[in-house]
């Protein structure tokens, strides 16, 4: 079988970085093009001399994206909000794409309004061009399809920690907490490492922009639940805990995912047992007053986007699941 040709658009970032960590290792892809508007004709370890040992001469460039998704079978969108619209209608159909911004996760233009406080550039592609890929709730769409969108980090924890109570739940209230790198690499307050040292600070709470995903998959209600996002005095990492009123046996739901590859019920959950790891790590127990309490942690930068970016394109091209998301390369950040 021949091997999937790929390319990385944004490749510098956070998540780009850590999604070439995972396909350098990835035994079926064959990496065509790594591009950065930044850096042209610069070798990859010049850039990260921590990809010394898996950069088997990569070089960094910026090349055309045309040029890149003409000569690939997947091309990988590892860009800031709003500029994946500029790319999407040069390079579809020319390449499968999985887009790891969130210009193409929401369906409605007025709810991407709404909550990116912009309009779409391309509202015409919001409707059945991409897939939304969260592959424990849409592998099957996710099979063979032409263009996904990846879910945001918050999002994809979210569901699948609330997804065994869709259409049981009054009410939720979520507090997730993630480490700094979910802000991105561009140093900036109120992220940079002097504000967050030794502190702990909420933010968009019941407004964050990752609601509208969640609110879809579940058909939960805004008014029926609160989110209150928060960073947290780590780098890497999600920690969410939720209380759910429901009648349904919270036993019930440590079951729900026994088939899954990459969620593990859990008796207690911890999440440097999931950091640098694609799984999520879930538990569920009865509450008071009729609430079932709920808890769950991820990778943010794996499983909460670029590894689950490599799942969407082994079920997209074909491939096992599981394929290439075993890690041997260290971990940054």
């Amino acid at each position: 079988m021949s091997k999937v040709k790929v390319s990385i658009i944004g490749v510098t970032g956070y998540t780009g970085t850590e999604l070439l960590r995972v396909l350098c290792q990835h035994p079926d892809v064959e990496i065509k093009h790594l591009v950065s508007r930044q850096y042209d004709n610069t070798p990859l370890e010049d850039v990260f001399p921590r990809m010394e040992q898996v950069s088997n001469g990569l070089v960094i460039n910026n090349t055309d994206p045309v040029k890149a998704a003409e000569d690939s079978d997947v091309v990988f969108l590892c860009l800031p909000h709003m500029a994946s619209q500029g790319i999407v209608p040069q390079i579809m159909g020319k390449a499968k794409i999985v887009d790891l911004s969130a210009d193409f996760r929401l369906n409605d233009p007025k709810t991407f309004k709404t909550y990116y406080k912009d309009d779409h550039k391309c509202p015409e592609l919001l409707e059945g061009k991409f897939i939304y890929g969260l592959p424990e709730i849409y592998r099957d769409h996710i099979k063979g399809a032409d263009n996904v969108a990846n879910p945001g980090c918050f999002a994809l924890l979210v569901q699948v920690l609330l997804y065994p109570f869709k259409n049981r739940m009054q009410h939720a209230h979520v507090m997730a907490v993630s480490g700094t790198t979910g802000g991105g690499r561009s140093p900036r307050d109120p992220i940079d490492h002097p504000y967050c040292s030794q502190n702990m600070r909420s933010y968009l709470v019941n407004a964050h922009r990752h609601m509208p995903e969640i609110e879809h998959t579940l058909d939960l209600p805004h008014d029926d639940w609160n989110f209150l996002p928060s960073v947290g005095p780590f780098l890497r990492g999600i920690f969410a805990t939720a209380f759910i009123k429901s009648s349904h046996d919270p036993e019930d739901a440590n079951f729900f995912y026994d088939q899954e590859p990459f969620v593990r019920p859990r008796r207690e959950v911890n999440m440097t047992h999931v950091v640098s790891t694609n799984f999520v790590d879930v538990h569920y127990r009865a509450g008071e007053v009729g609430m079932v309490i709920a808890q769950g942690a991820l990778d943010n930068l794996l499983k909460g986007a670029s590894g689950t970016a490599v799942q969407n394109m082994n079920l997209m091209c074909g491939l096992d699941e599981n394929r290439g998301l075993q890690f041997s390369t260290p971990v940054y950040p």
